[in-house]
């Protein structure tokens, strides 16, 4: 799929701006502190109905205006034109597709698959294992049939039997073999997906040369040599005092290992993010090959913790995907002569004003 056209309104400090982006590359230069992050803020809007932004970074909203509005019309890989739009007050948001109200953010996301390497892209290898679970369930959702529906009933058990924790044993057993049932499905498409990427994976970092090959591994949330039925049994009165499920899929980590010691021990923060950027940009493939469909793929600040050879490989292994993206930089010159005249756009952003440059 690719984006045809945004149109952003009192978003942060873009009061009104609008664009017909590249079905390829879009490069978006400016100063630090000029909208650019915003841009690609308007984008994941649009596509998450959120922020990706996790620091404090005040109001959406426009300084002095009472609400923002977005807008994106785009046409999927079968030739199927849809039309998006935002608008988002204090006292909430409302979010339309084709005319209709959207009500859950999994239609939105269905819609406008999207993904994003950050300037600290390297946390999802470097932190604890929320990054990287859902980094793994973003994956899935997309790929897996009946995925969405299968961690949703999951999600929902799990809170049923948290309840039913405080009260009899026998409320814990009915919810229990929901539970153990979902859960086992759940972690075999985990283990099944995750094959397909390490493979795609190597496939990439074999193309880049950048890092060695590394492998990625699902490790259950229980114990390995216990059955899940047999984690949630022997976790049974613990579990009971703390008033919460302590095992299962929701407890899941990915391993990522280089000749099997984890890479975060060993791999430098540049390694680390070229492999998360490689790690992404797999899923990001997976998705086109499985599915048809492929994501827009946001980029912020690249090229911090790169040299210049890395981040020209990175950035050419980018423009050879099928994929639309929207790229931010500092410095124009950095990227110009690593791309394609024919396969990108260049805008310039300053104090919020966007505008075509070549």
């Amino acid at each position: 799929m690719h984006i045809e056209t945004i149109k952003i309104e009192n978003l942060r400090n873009i009061a009104n701006a609008e664009l017909s982006p590249h079905k390829k590359i879009n490069i978006i230069v400016g100063c630090n502190g000029a909208g650019k992050t915003t841009l690609l803020e308007s984008i994941y809007l649009l596509a998450r109905a959120r922020t990706f932004r996790q620091q404090k970074t005040g109001r959406l909203i426009r300084e002095g205006e009472e609400q923002l509005s977005l807008f994106t019309s785009f046409q999927t890989a079968t030739n199927n034109r849809h039309h998006i739009g935002l608008r988002k007050t204090v006292s909430g948001t409302v979010i339309r597709k084709d005319g209709k109200n959207l009500k859950k953010r999994s239609d939105l996301a269905k819609s406008i698959p999207l993904s994003i390497i950050t300037p600290n892209i390297q946390r999802i290898i470097e932190d604890d294992p929320n990054n990287r679970r859902r980094l793994l369930n973003w994956g899935m959702f997309h790929v897996e049939h009946e995925y969405a529906y299968l961690a949703n009933r999951y999600k929902k058990t799990l809170i049923q039997r948290n309840n039913a924790l405080r009260g009899s044993r026998e409320q814990i057993k009915v919810w229990d073999r929901q539970l153990i049932q979902l859960g086992n499905e759940i972690d075999r498409r985990m283990s099944r997906y995750t094959k397909i990427w390490n493979d795609t994976l190597n496939a990439l970092i074999d193309v880049t040369g950048l890092i060695k090959p590394i492998s990625l591994e699902v490790k259950q949330g229980w114990k390995e040599e216990l059955s899940f039925a047999e984690a949630i049994d022997r976790n049974s009165k613990i579990d009971k005092e703390r008033g919460f499920t302590s095992c299962g899929p929701h407890r899941s980590d990915l391993k990522i290992l280089q000749d099997g010691k984890p890479i975060k021990n060993i791999f430098s923060r540049g390694e680390a993010k070229i492999a998360a950027v490689i790690m992404l940009l797999s899923q990001t493939k997976i998705l086109e090959d499985r599915t048809g469909e492929s994501p827009v793929l946001l980029v912020d600040d690249l090229h911090s913790e790169l040299d210049n050879e890395r981040y020209a490989h990175l950035l050419k292994l980018i423009e050879e995907m099928k994929v639309q993206s929207f790229a931010t930089t500092l410095d124009s010159d950095r990227s110009k002569n690593l791309l394609s005249a024919d396969a990108c756009q260049w805008f310039h952003v300053e104090h919020g004003d966007i505008s075509f440059l070549y």
